[in-house]
């Protein structure tokens, strides 16, 4: 048990849990969830974008965005999953990192219908899921590394709601995940106002390029020869055209 001058738990390091998660506003997680994953992961320079290894663990046509409940179990304990579990509030995505093991599923069938009742938005595991068919049948998304069919072992270390690395990218309780069939991006909350207007600009100058686009043209292409000559690059066996 934790002494009580251990407040941040930093004295029981891989076996500790904490109850409170800073969440955003309801509508700025409404607002990141009007873009598709790839735009936002545009915006950000491709950064804070999860290992496309990740992804719906059944064919999937919806998105899921809201804040992070993080796990971390790297021996699968379940037990420590279901107190994350316990910390989730409606509208939450669950973010497990499993280290990416594949030996078991650390999520199922049961706990898919029970968080479907919670209100939890969907789940994200650098791990493996089963149970694929029934997630559908209830319309709860479940994203993850691999499926497996052994169940996990119920004890050992865990932490849930500290920083966690999933996809590698590192997640804190709290961060807006955007979720999609075209993959998975997380996005610290004091910069989402920063990111939506850069996808926002993004969107604008993808929208002025359309009708040249479908007219055939493609006026990036004009002067690609000269620039990538000045950057060294050797045309016919020559650097100059």
């Amino acid at each position: 048990m934790a002494s009580t001058h251990d407040r941040d738990g930093r004295e029981h390091l891989g076996f500790r849990g904490f109850r409170t998660v800073e969440r955003p506003s309801a509508d700025l997680v409404r607002r990141l969830a009007a873009y598709a994953p790839p735009d936002l992961s545009d915006a950000m320079n491709g950064g804070y974008t999860l290992d496309p290894g990740i992804g719906p663990l059944y064919p999937f046509h919806g998105r899921i965005a809201g804040p992070a409940v993080t796990v971390a179990v790297p021996r699968g304990a379940f037990n420590v999953i279901k107190f994350g579990m316990q910390q989730t509030h409606e509208g939450d995505v669950m973010v497990i990192n499993a280290w990416g093991l594949n030996t078991f599923a650390v999520w199922g069938g049961n706990v898919s219908r029970g968080m479907k009742r919670r209100g939890v938005a969907g789940v994200i595991i650098d791990g493996a899921a089963r149970d694929p068919e029934e997630a559908e049948s209830i319309e709860f998304p479940v994203f993850a590394r691999s499926q497996a069919t052994a169940t996990p072992p119920l004890e050992g270390p865990g932490e849930v709601n500290v920083p966690v690395a999933c996809g590698n990218v590192v997640i804190h309780p709290g961060d807006i995940i955007v979720a999609d069939a075209n993959g998975i991006v997380s996005i610290p909350p004091a910069a989402a106002e920063w990111v939506l207007r850069q996808v926002a600009d993004l969107k604008q100058r993808h929208a002025r390029i359309q009708p040249v686009l479908e007219r055939g043209e493609v006026t990036s292409i004009d002067t690609i020869t000269e620039a990538l000559v000045k950057q060294g690059f050797v045309i016919d066996g020559r650097s100059s055209v």
